[in-house]
């Protein structure tokens, strides 16, 4: 097989055990590497990791956006496959994956600089039609070209790739299992809406009394009502919740723990996995 079509895989871990083993299983058949880089996991993460092989690097959290790029780096092959560790494979997708690596990563006659690949979320063990921010199924970028796509251009959180200029769309799905119970919902707000108030901060932003006390409802409003999470019963109704907290404590946070601009190296240097990944126990990215 040609270098030019073996993929490496990276995963971002935090006391990820609970789904790794499923991950890694979907993986092992379609990656020719497994890079982990974990921010400080103290359960058996690191052990299931080289159980499979796997390359397991720690590397300090800031942000999303660095430790993505941090990872896409230590990648040896051209071929690079995202994931994160709470997500596993469909079976449908492994054998797609296997054939476009036996077919040269081609799309006809041509090799794309990028796959977007259909993602299923999965709340508190049951499918959903949307998960704040990402409406349910979405299309991430998840196997790209090394040499040509990057996180350069991206935002620290909620990042996105960027730098290719063609791409193909792969049906068969990644299975998203964001969140298994309520604290992890909430540990996850309060990981990202701390990070995207201190990246505003940085950035010279600042809240309003319009932010705060109108833009929770009308964000609750639009993912509640207008994208479908009322189809999800009870459900739809703890999301819909959770998406008002999540922009409330947001822009809360910008008022009152970060009422002017600071320097977004200082922001970031406030930010440790320590102190934020540490003690939400929130894992890889959802």
């Amino acid at each position: 097989m040609s270098d030019e079509t073996r993929f490496s895989c990276y995963i971002m871990t935090l006391n990820s055990e609970r789904r790794l083993v499923a991950l890694l299983e979907s993986v092992r058949e379609v990656a020719d590497e497994i890079v982990i880089v974990d921010s400080g996991s103290n359960d058996r993460t690191r052990e299931i990791a080289l159980e499979y092989g796997a390359r397991f690097l720690y590397h300090e959290f800031v942000n999303f956006k660095r430790q993505r790029t941090f990872a896409i780096e230590q990648c040896r092959n051209s071929w690079v496959l995202e994931l994160d560790s709470d997500e596993v494979l469909s079976n449908g997708l492994r054998d797609r994956l296997l054939a476009l690596k036996a077919n040269g990563c081609r799309d006809g006659a041509a090799v794309p600089d990028a796959f977007g690949i259909r993602r299923r979320w999965f709340l508190l063990g049951r499918e959903v039609h949307c998960f704040y921010p990402s409406r349910c199924p979405d299309l991430p970028i998840r196997l790209f070209r090394k040499d040509r796509v990057n996180y350069e251009r991206s935002r620290g959180i909620h990042e996105a790739l960027s730098g290719f200029h063609s791409s193909v769309r792969i049906e068969e799905p990644i299975l998203h299992f964001t969140c298994d119970s309520i604290e992890q919902m909430y540990a996850k707000m309060d990981l990202y809406t701390t990070l995207a108030a201190r990246e505003m901060a940085a950035n010279g932003e600042r809240a309003t009394a319009l932010q705060l006390l109108f833009y929770p409802w009308a964000l609750w409003f639009r993912w509640y009502i207008m994208l479908g999470g009322w189809r999800d019963g009870q459900l739809g109704l703890v999301h819909g919740r959770y998406v008002r907290d999540t922009v409330y404590q947001k822009y809360l946070k910008l008022k009152f723990d970060h009422q002017g601009p600071v320097e977004a190296g200082k922001a970031e240097r406030d930010l440790s996995s320590k102190q934020l990944l540490g003690t939400t126990q929130v894992k890889g990215k959802s």
